[in-house]
């Protein structure tokens, strides 16, 4: 997450979120451990890749680069 936002300030606390499973859901997006892009570890598979760009599926590729999803994340990401 450091190659998207260098600041420590306290948006990257979640004391707001009362939520256990929202926090969770929170922590695991920032540091790239989803089951969709950290599943082949377990399955013993191979690492998945876009299926557009061809490169290792992780959540910054999702959350800024692809650009197949660029609609999606207008729609809902940039929108707030």
């Amino acid at each position: 997450m450091g190659e998207i936002t260098t600041s420590t300030l306290p948006q990257w606390t979640y004391t707001c979120v009362r939520d256990r499973r929202l926090q969770t859901l929170l922590t695991r997006l920032r540091i790239d451990h989803t089951y969709l892009t950290q599943r082949y570890l377990l399955t013993r598979d191979p690492q998945p890749y876009c299926d557009d760009c061809l490169v290792p599926l992780t959540v910054r590729h999702l959350f800024v680069e692809c650009p197949s999803l660029i609609d999606l994340r207008h729609r809902y990401l940039y929108r707030c």
